[in-house]
């Protein structure tokens, strides 16, 4: 707020209420003609009539203009100006009308133009004392033609009147500037409320917006917190089943050894009729498939070992395309939207086609109908983490169909093991499992979005990896210097400790029918037993987790004694669960399930001889 404003605001009442001090102007301006009519020659009241008309026509026509305009506050003294150059106009023709209209024979006819003279300039302190100039351009030159005409008449009587119509020009001055004041105070208190008002406006719709963006920001973080919560229960709930598929998968693989041991023993032997070899090959088929489904969950639960490589996946996909097409079959189309430029990753190939069928497999069985899968690679940044991992570029496989979809219950529990909504005997409920279990061990993640009746999208975000070098050697699996084919020479004395006694019975049964001496022990305690008696011993054939003591430790104390003892390691679990990093040469590994040619090849390979080997790499040649 500024004086400006105020200015601009008592111009604005002047001309607000111009509109009825125009009319009382013209009114009174006509009563006082007719009553001076008689007294007063015709042709100047006729003059002043028109003179007064003309007056109040020119100040209509400011006022229309001034309304039509509505000024700026810049503008309010020039408009201002213009006013009080009517309201000049105005008191001088009343000033006028004061001197020349007032007869000095009739003491009426003077009481007539002293009321309405003093009339004027009495409403005239009300009307236009917002503007203070205003009113002092009506009042003084009216006034004083009043004055001048009652003094005029003579005699101390009239004098005296005069003085009066002064003193009374100076009351009503006194009278407008303290209206005056008061307007503009109240002018100047309502642009500060105003003023005032506006700031509550502007800080209420601060608050208002500050409180919106809080509860947004709120809204934001409670359903962050919830989607980690959640996520937190997923992975602790997936934890937990995996540690029990770990341990089912090693019970599972003891189960399977036994299976599978006596069935290529029961294989060797001769004279078995056509019927019987059958139904050992059948046999064998299906524990080879238990094997497979062993895996899977070893997979799950992170215990498979692996062997990552930098692989481009938009070559894997391309060597897949024939392999995934025969999987669709009829009645569904393969659609490849691949990344031009080579996308690679570092995964296991193995394991990398095993998350591409999974989900291939997965698409096919919701469109039983026939329809679309279309698998699309490329690179995408992650702007702020997504399920744990760390914003950044990442490598995406998207693989969608136009199947069945699923609702959002469904979504919620696909990944874990051995839930499936297929019918039963037609789905493991491991598919899905496996592919998050791989992806997750590899340090991405694997999302879903699905409707019912609309498909169903996998997007599997994997992070990226650099180019190859492809003048150093691909990695792979570390060989041994002995050929999985050979076999010992000569018979040997071998320490077998296993804690289970099926799976202890037929791989002893299976070393002694190869020959060698078998000492056989229930654990790792009645090994240390039986290896302080001085007997020879060329091999050590043990299970690694074992109640007390496990084979790892047992192996390391024998070869404080027995620094050349060789140590042939067998489990359940994979080699890189249970296995440790800096292990030994003289030490190898076998896996659960084997067979009876598995075993001998890993025993035939630790024990052979510098000779065994330069013999055999002489056959092959």
């Amino acid at each position: 707020m500024s004086g400006v404003d105020v200015i601009a605001e008592q111009v604005r009442t002047v001309y607000r209420q111009a509109r009825v001090v125009l009319l009382a102007n013209c009114v009174n301006a006509l009563v006082v003609s007719a009553l001076s009519w008689n007294a007063t020659s015709h042709s100047l009241l006729t003059v002043w009539v028109a003179l007064m008309v003309a007056v109040t026509l020119a100040r209509v026509e400011l006022t229309r203009r001034y309304q039509r305009s509505l000024p700026a506050a810049s503008q309010a003294r020039r408009w201002g100006t213009h006013f009080m150059l009517g309201s000049g106009a105005s008191g001088t023709l009343w000033g006028f009308a004061g001197y020349a209209f007032i007869d000095q024979t009739t003491p009426m006819s003077q009481l007539v133009i002293v009321f309405f003279v003093g009339g004027m300039c009495s409403a005239a302190a009300g009307t236009l004392a917002a503007y203070l100039p205003a009113f002092v351009a009506f009042m003084v030159p009216a006034l004083a033609g009043l004055a001048l005409g009652v003094s005029s008449i003579g005699g101390a009587l009239h004098h005296t009147l005069a003085g009066v119509v002064a003193l009374y020009g100076v009351g009503l001055f006194l009278v407008a500037k303290v209206n005056h004041r008061a307007l503009s105070r109240a002018f100047t208190l309502s642009f500060e409320n105003t003023g005032l008002l506006a700031t509550l406006s502007e800080t209420r719709r601060r608050l208002e917006e500050g409180n919106r963006t809080l509860e947004q920001r709120v809204a934001e973080r409670s359903n962050a917190l919830r989607k980690q919560s959640e996520a937190l229960r997923d992975a602790q709930r997936l934890e937990a089943i995996g540690r029990l598929a770990g341990g089912v998968a090693h019970d599972f693989n003891n189960l399977l050894t036994i299976i599978l041991a006596n069935i290529s023993e029961l294989d060797e032997q001769i004279g078995l009729d056509t019927r019987t070899r059958a139904a050992l090959r059948e046999m064998n088929d299906a524990g080879s498939k238990g094997a497979d489904l062993v895996r899977q969950l070893l997979t799950f639960s992170r215990q498979q070992r692996t062997t990552p490589t930098t692989l481009d996946l938009n070559a894997t996909l391309r060597n897949m395309d024939r392999l995934l097409s025969r999987l669709l079959g009829e009645g569904l189309t393969l659609e490849l939207g691949l990344r031009p430029a080579p996308l690679f990753v570092h995964m296991d190939p193995t394991q990398t086609e095993q998350i591409i069928i999974n989900l291939i497999t997965n698409a096919r069985d919701a469109m039983p109908g026939g329809g679309v899968v279309r698998i699309e690679t490329q690179t995408v940044e992650l702007g702020e983490r997504l399920a744990g991992l760390q914003p950044g570029n990442y490598a995406l496989l998207g693989v969608s169909d136009t199947g069945s979809g699923m609702d959002e219950e469904t979504q919620t529990r696909i990944f874990e093991p051995f839930f499936t909504t297929k019918d039963p005997g037609k789905g493991t409920g491991l598919g899905l499992s496996t592919a998050y279990g791989i992806v997750e061990r590899a340090g991405g993640h694997i999302d879903v979005n699905s409707e019912l009746g609309a498909g169903s999208e996998f997007k599997v975000y994997l992070p990226l990896a650099s180019a190859p070098d492809v003048q150093g050697e691909s990695p792979g699996r570390r060989v041994s210097g002995m050929r999985p084919a050979a076999r010992a020479q000569q018979p040997a004395t071998v320490l077998l400790v296993e804690d289970d006694p099926t799976v202890r019975a037929v791989t002893r049964r299976i070393l002694e029918h190869a020959g060698h001496r078998v000492l056989a022990a229930p654990g790792a305690e009645r090994a240390l037993e039986i290896a302080a008696e001085p007997t020879a011993l060329d091999l050590l054939v043990t299970d690694v987790v074992m109640a007390g003591m496990g084979g790892p430790t047992l192996a390391s104390r024998l070869r404080a004694t027995r620094p050349t003892l060789k140590t042939l390691f067998i489990s359940g679990y994979s080699r890189d669960h249970v296995m440790p990093a800096d292990e030994p040469q003289l030490v190898s590994f076998l896996a659960k399930p084997f067979t009876r040619d598995m075993l001998l090849a890993k025993v035939a390979e630790l024990l052979a001889t510098p000779e065994d080997v330069q013999r055999t790499a002489a056959r092959e040649r």
